[in-house]
Formats: C-alpha cells, structure tokens, sequence
C-alpha cells in the first residue's frame, strides 16, 4: 500500500505476528531501475521485515526484471507483480490493473521476472477489468501459472469498481479449482471471523490483509488465536500503538516523508478512536512528529477510556 506499508507499521506488525509476511510499499519498477533517489527509504530492508515481499509496479519488461534483480539483491522473500491497482494515474499509464486487458504484455513482462528473480515470484491481479468474468479470470490465471509464477494472490473485485461494492470471493474458489499452485484471497477482511470464512469457503491457502491491518496492526495475531482456538487473553493499549508508529516513522525514514507516512497511518488508525475524525483533523495541522505525539497523549489523556481493548482467543471482549 502506497505511503502505507512503512518500516514503522511492519516493525510493529511484526512485533504482533512474528510469523506474517510482510509486503514493501508498492514501489515503481522504473523508479527501481534507474536508481531514483525518493525510492531508496521504500527500498530498504530493515532486520524486523524477514520474510518481505517487494511490490513492483510498471508495463516494460526490461525494466521490470531489472527491478527484481535490483531488488532480490537486497535480500527477500519475493517479488510481487501488481495486476491489481485501479488508480487512475496508474491506469493512465497502462500498469496495474490495465494488463488485465493486455494478456501478452502481461505474459512478457512475467516471464522477464521469472527469468530474473531466483526467489519467489507472485502476482496480485484483480478479477476483470471494467466488468465480471469468471472464465476470463481464469484463463487468465492459468496463464500466469504457466509462465512460472510461485503463488498467485486474488483480489475479486473487478478493476473500476476500485473499492466499492463487496468483494466476490466466489471466484476466488474458482481459480483456486483452476491452479496447482497456492492462491491468496484478498477484500474485505475485517474480522478473524470473515478471515477463517473466506479460508473455509474458498479452499484457498491464506489471505491478505490490507486496509485493515493498518487500523488494527494486530489482527493478524487475533486471527491465529482464532484459527488455532488458542484462547489466551490479549491486551491491546491503542495509544501506545499509535505513539510507537509515529516514532518509528520519525526514526526509520527521511523528514521529507514524515507528514505523509504519518498522517496515511493516522488516516487509517484514527477509525479504532470516538472522535477520530477531530482527532485525525488536528494531526493535519501538525508539522512535526513530535507535535503529532504530543497530540496523541493529549486525546488519550482526554479519553482515558479508549485506551485499551481486550481479546481472547482472537474475539474482543466487551467489559
């Protein structure tokens, strides 16, 4: 996720889940390729992100496997090919989603990769482009498969309905019946009940969490409880969360790109808060990480009562 998938919120996520695998801000394959400055914070790998897997986003083979070269060099788990990106400024320039529409392309620039990344490689694509269907996606999958792929991650929702509507996981079982190789669901997960449902459902091998491990960076952890019946009690302090992302973006990143990590965070993790939205308002204003740290203890300190949550066996606990 773009400005998202920082070294702060992995470095927290993995202090939850030490197990999950986590995943790089997406990054632009030329940017990698012609060794832009701005990409070299997002291109670092740190010693809490084993296993990382690195996004890449672009339509130019070359270019493209140079990137997994490039980035394989640093050290990871894999390498991801982002068929799935709907933004309009992606769109514009015939990446992401758009080699939905272009199976040849698409098998060019996988089969560079494969070629170039002695690691795992996966792709995230959506079910369509402008509109459902099922035999395309399919077909569509098979080809990847055919051309090397390790594991294939499924988002089923089609390209221009971006996130609106509900996720339709039932084609998600489908390609699953298709390929020999492991599919990840991804969409709308928002609970370790839905998680383990859409597990069940589909016969799929994992899911992905998003959005949602941005507003709640243990929900992994929760999930395992549940998947496990492991009914051990958790204690969740939310400001102490919130503070240790903050600090770690001001520690781990460029000033440059403080405001705007910190504040997609906040964005996301403002949503778990009363009056968040105030909250998240204020922060805006903020020009420092300090000032959006004093900020944080001050709404605590107002709000004693939202400070922690309770969990067992991966279910909250309603006092």
């Amino acid at each position: 996720m773009v400005e998202v998938t920082t070294p702060a919120l992995r470095s927290i996520m993995r202090e939850f889940s030490p197990e999950v695998i986590l995943y790089s801000e997406m990054l632009s394959a030329a940017a990698v390729s012609t060794g832009a400055q701005h990409n070299t914070p997002m291109m670092k790998k740190h010693p809490h992100d084993d296993p990382i897997i690195y996004q890449i986003l672009g339509n130019d083979p070359a270019l493209m496997a140079e990137a997994c070269s490039i980035l394989c060099g640093n050290g990871c788990y894999g390498i991801d090919i982002n068929m799935g990106c709907s933004a309009p400024d992606i769109m514009k320039k015939k990446q992401g989603a758009c080699l939905l529409n272009d199976h040849g392309r698409a098998r060019e620039i996988v089969l560079a990769c494969r070629a170039a990344t002695p690691g795992n490689l996966s792709v995230k694509m959506r079910t369509g482009f402008d509109s459902y269907n099922d035999q395309e996606s399919v077909a569509f999958a098979r080809m990847l498969e055919d051309c090397g792929i390790d594991f294939l991650v499924v988002h089923p929702r089609y390209a221009k309905l971006g996130f609106s509507r509900t996720a339709r996981w039932s084609i998600v079982a489908e390609i699953k019946k298709s390929l020999s190789i492991p599919v990840i669901g991804n969409g709308d997960i928002t609970t370790p009940e839905i998680a383990l449902k859409r597990l069940a459902e589909t016969g799929s091998d994992a899911v992905m969490l998003a959005r949602r491990t941005v507003q709640e960076p243990w929900i992994i952890q929760l999930c395992n409880d549940l998947l496990s019946g492991n009914k051990i009690e958790r204690t969740i302090k939310l400001d102490d969360v919130f503070i240790r992302v903050l600090e770690k973006t001001g520690d781990l990143l460029p000033s440059e790109l403080h405001a705007s990590r910190a504040l997609r965070f906040a964005f996301y993790y403002c949503n778990n808060l009363v009056f968040g939205h105030s909250l998240y308002t204020m922060l805006r204003k903020c020009p420092t990480i300090a000032q959006m740290i004093a900020l944080v203890h001050q709404y605590f300190h107002r709000n004693p009562g939202e400070t922690v949550r309770f969990y067992r066996g991966g279910m909250p606990v309603i006092s």
